[in-house]
């Protein structure tokens, strides 16, 4: 008698093809991704969403559920922010869960509910926001200390529902100064979640078990990857389709996307793309807000190296005019000026813009491409 063929072995295996597919259709020339560096970042991408998988969707368990780190200087995806720390929890809408946490000296934190795509997909470009809170709107001790609660029937003090389609919470913390809180070691929040009632031990895991949470693993890479759009072909008004010239920032909540985006951030994103010798300068005014940042991201929208290098700035770290605009340059080397943006030597990638709870519609910033000896 053959033995029963293993659902997880299947699942493993679509695993493996999933990762023999993004190298052999994704970084290829067909797909536009010709340059040497952009190939390598996508192995490099690839195994940084398997490792988010991993932690997140493999590891994950909604009746017992803990805060994961998702992004560092390490483990990259999905348009990371140099100046955040962002944790990730699987939980279900038909739980009651406590989250309990003390606010330091970030300048934004805030708690997204989200959901899963109706077809099944995940990933932070197909998990639509459900419910969210940030510290204004919340009860917060003398102390900084906080308590949330989430569940379908009404709670006292701080309470985010949850619709039954609820599948996990994202929680954000931002920082605005000169250095990455991101890259910081010494970056820490206080933060835990836990299922009410609690769900006691642990039962043994079993083939379809595990083939459950491989197959949640191949669709959180291939959301991040094969099923992702372009940049410059995604339908949102905040994103640019030319290369070097920025749209209108414009509010997440007012754009009715379903991803990872966070609601209070007004957004703008171009493609940026520059010979060694040109240099890309934008200027503008920063608007009343909680935090504005922008940030060079390669095509596989990772955050380019923030650790030693200047891929980003904010309002902490910008020079500003007599006028008080900024004058921020894009190029491949140093040209000598303030504010300038390194490409690491990437001929194409992404400027991605944030002005968070601004007080005004942000105004566009202006972009001209010039010889980088004319900065």
């Amino acid at each position: 008698m053959s033995p029963k063929p293993l659902e997880s072995r299947a699942a493993f295996a679509a695993l493996i093809d999933t990762l023999r597919e993004i190298s052999e259709s994704q970084l290829t020339p067909e797909r536009g991704v010709t340059d040497e560096i952009d190939v390598a970042e996508g192995f490099r991408n690839a195994l940084h969403l398997l490792s988010v998988a991993t932690d997140c969707y493999l590891e994950g368990d909604p009746e017992r559920p803990c805060f994961v780190r998702l992004v560092s200087p390490t483990r990259k995806m999905m348009g990371d922010n140099p100046d955040a720390l962002y944790h990730f929890a699987r939980i279900r809408g038909d739980r009651r869960y406590r989250v309990r946490g003390r606010r330091g000296d970030e300048c934004y934190l805030n708690f997204t509910v989200h959901g899963r795509a109706d077809d099944g997909r995940l990933g932070a470009a197909a998990e639509p926001p459900l419910a969210d809170v940030n510290d204004r709107g919340m009860r917060i001790g003398a102390d900084g200390r906080y308590e949330v609660t989430l569940s379908a029937d009404e709670q006292p003090g701080n309470w985010i529902p949850l619709a039954p389609g609820a599948a996990s919470l994202l929680v954000r913390h931002y920082w605005e100064s000169d250095r990455s809180a991101a890259a910081d070691p010494d970056a820490r929040v206080e933060l835990t979640i836990e299922a009410i009632p609690a769900a006691g031990p642990r039962p043994p895991l079993t083939d379809a078990s595990v083939a459950a949470r491989l197959r949640d693993v191949v669709a959180y890479v291939r959301g991040g990857s094969l099923e992702m759009l372009e940049l410059n072909k995604l339908p949102l008004p905040f994103v640019s389709r030319t290369p070097n010239e920025l749209p209108t920032p414009m509010l997440f909540r007012a754009a009715g996307q379903n991803s990872w985006g966070a609601v209070d951030i007004a957004y703008a994103m171009a493609p940026f793309r520059l010979e060694p010798d040109e240099a890309l300068v934008m200027e503008g005014r920063f608007p009343p807000c909680a935090y504005a940042s922008v940030v060079l991201w390669n095509r596989h929208m990772q955050c380019l190296e923030y650790r030693d290098r200047a891929t980003w700035r904010n309002r902490a770290n910008t020079v500003l005019g007599p006028d008080g605009r900024f004058r921020m340059v894009v190029a491949h080397r140093d040209p000598g000026v303030p504010n300038w943006l390194d490409t690491e030597g990437h001929r194409e990638g992404t400027i991605f813009w944030r002005f968070l709870l601004p007080e005004q519609p942000p105004e566009r910033p202006s972009c001209r491409v010039v010889p980088l000896g004319d900065v």
